[in-house]
């Protein structure tokens, strides 16, 4: 189980790290300065869906900020610092990811724990 967590984070990174190689290149030809710089700061934007107690999660990632949407509610967040996996905060709810697990939690302190169920970038 934990070889199969540990590899499903390496192939998140490594995914990540080939959209930011495939949005940064850009063509010399004909590209005014300010075009290169925009394209050389491109950053991949990933998405995610969970399982949440049998409701689907949606999560887009870009950078250091997270658009979440559950229950058809629409949540900005902002990654913070996390011991451990990828810890997400915005105002009254906190998301958290380790490997394919995640857990949300509500303002009413409710906490769903969630699976992950596909990642797309």
């Amino acid at each position: 189980m934990r070889i199969k967590k540990i590899a499903l984070q390496n192939t998140l990174v490594i995914f990540s790290f080939l959209g930011l190689v495939a949005c940064s290149s850009v063509k010399t030809t004909n590209v005014s300065d300010d075009d290169m710089y925009e394209a050389e700061n491109t950053i991949q934007t990933n998405s995610a869906v969970y399982n949440c107690n049998g409701k689907p999660l949606a999560i887009l990632f870009h950078a250091d900020q997270a658009q979440l949407s559950w229950q058809k509610k629409e949540y900005q967040l902002t990654q913070a610092v996390s011991a451990s996996g990828a810890s997400y905060l915005g105002e009254g709810v906190s998301f958290w990811i380790h490997s394919d697990e995640a857990q949300l939690e509500l303002r009413s302190m409710k906490k769903f724990q969630c699976q992950l169920v596909r990642i797309e970038s």
